[in-house]
C-alpha cells in the first residue's frame, strides 16, 4: 500500500492492503487468461500473492500455515526464529508446464471462472476486514462508537 514514510496504521492494515493488491493482480491475470482463451499458443498466467504475503509476514512460505510469533525470550518459538520481513512483491508466473488443447493454449475456461469466483470472494473478505480495521481506528480517534 502506498503509505507516507514513518506513518502507518499498523501491520494488520498494511497486510490487508497488500492482500487486496495481490487479489487485484490475480484478478487481472485471470481476466487476461479468459480474454486470451482462444489465442493459439497462449500460456495462462497466475500471481502467487498468498505466497508473497506469507513471506512478508515472516512465514516459511506455506500460505496455508500461520507462524507463531513471539515477543519475549521466555516464550516458546515454533519452527525456529522468525525470518525478517520483506517488502510485498508478488510475481506473475506463466504456466509453461501444461498444454490443454491442440492449438497450444493451456487455458481451461472452467478452471479460470472458478478461480475468478474464489478470488472475488477472497477480495471481498479482505475489503470487509479492512473496513472493520478503519472503523476501529475511527472509533479510537473520535472516542465515539459507530
Amino acid at each position: 500500500m502506498g503509505e507516507i514514510p514513518g506513518l502507518g496504521f499498523g501491520t494488520t492494515v498494511t497486510m490487508l492492503g497488500d492482500a487486496l493488491q495481490g487479489a487485484s493482480l490475480q484478478q487481472n491475470a485471470l481476466a487476461n487468461n479468459i480474454a486470451n482463451a482462444d489465442t493459439p499458443n497462449y500460456r495462462r498466467q497466475s500471481v502467487s500473492f498468498k505466497q508473497a504475503l506469507a513471506e512478508v509476514g515472516g512465514a516459511s512460505g506455506d500460505p496455508n500455515r500461520l507462524a507463531l510469533e513471539t515477543d519475549n525470550p521466555r516464550q516458546f518459538s515454533a519452527g525456529g526464529a522468525m525470518a525478517p520481513s520483506r517488502a510485498f512483491d508478488p510475481k506473475v508466473r506463466i504456466d509453461t508446464a501444461t498444454r490443454m488443447r491442440s492449438d497450444g493454449s493451456n487455458v481451461d475456461i472452467d478452471q479460470e471462472m472458478a478461480e475468478v469466483s474464489q478470488n472475488s470472494g477472497y477480495s471481498q473478505t479482505m475489503a470487509k476486514l479492512l473496513q472493520v480495521q478503519f472503523k476501529r481506528l475511527r472509533e479510537a480517534i473520535t472516542e465515539l462508537p459507530n
